[in-house]
């Protein structure tokens, strides 16, 4: 007991809410400090609503306040993105991305799927990996705003991540981003992951969840590399859990324990 009290007390003392990234597109400077453009038409960049659209525009793709991030259409291929700064996610138990988006369904998904934005994430900034497409939100209204939320449970501990908005297309639509918040807890994963075990590792069918310590489990989650939840489980207040994962397909996996004592990541592969 002595042993699991300490645990709760660490856990406790190094935990905490933080905002790792936030951009809202309210200072005027575009691209904003530390964020980076790039278009492959010198004329259709990403900026702001104000500066590239008429007022028609501006009140179709404002999102909130005075400063929206936005990209024009037009009749020939472009390719632009708008990337963040480096930041890191070492420390942190859980991690979430979140943004709004105005973006049109009938050029970008159905009949006409003349473009895509691809939301990215990247270690390197070097090689990139789709976390959103547009398609992946199903039917949606033209020019509604969307809010998107992504669990980067994927990229925990890692020291130089970066996210990028990647627009391409032709006689696509126009689109516009706001309110890029990712955030934080500090702590919870490094004390008490280790009180977890998952076994075997990798797994065919079956990968068990046990604990040395009595932790109460409440639900679990898993996830792909990719960020997106594949499964999720109640775990109803147990403290051992088997979980069948025969039907995912082959590959690495990131599991989500939540618990009495805090959330802790555990990683698996998938065979």
């Amino acid at each position: 007991m002595k042993k699991f009290l300490l645990s709760i007390i660490l856990v406790s003392s190094f935990s905490g809410f933080s905002q790792i990234l936030s951009e809202d597109f309210e200072s005027g400077t575009f691209p904003p400090d530390g964020w980076t453009t790039s278009t492959l038409v010198p004329t259709r960049p990403w900026g702001l609503t104000t500066d590239i659209f008429n007022a028609t525009g501006q009140a179709t793709f404002d999102i909130n306040g005075i400063g929206t991030a936005a990209i024009g259409w037009i009749a020939q291929d472009n390719v632009a993105d708008l990337t963040s700064p480096v930041f890191s996610l070492v420390g942190y138990g859980d991690a979430i991305f979140d943004f709004n988006i105005k973006i049109g369904f009938e050029y970008m998904v159905d009949p006409f799927p003349n473009g895509d934005l691809e939301v990215q994430i990247s270690t390197d900034g070097s090689n990139w990996t789709t976390l959103w497409v547009e398609e992946d939100q199903g039917v949606f209204v033209d020019y509604e705003t969307l809010s998107i939320s992504l669990d980067l449970a994927a990229y925990l501990g890692e020291a130089n991540v970066q996210v990028r908005f990647l627009y391409s297309g032709n006689d696509a639509d126009s689109l516009s981003v706001d309110d890029i918040m990712i955030t934080g807890n500090l702590g919870v994963q490094q004390v008490l992951a280790s009180s977890f075990t998952t076994f075997p590792n990798p797994t065919r069918d079956v990968i068990s969840i046990s604990n040395n310590e009595n932790i109460v489990l409440n639900s679990i989650k898993i996830t792909d590399i990719n960020g997106r939840t594949v499964k999720q489980i109640q775990a109803d207040e147990i403290n051992a859990a088997p979980i069948n994962v025969s039907e995912l397909s082959s590959g690495v996996y990131f599991m989500t324990i939540s618990s009495n004592a805090g959330n802790a990541v555990k990683k698996f592969i998938k065979n």
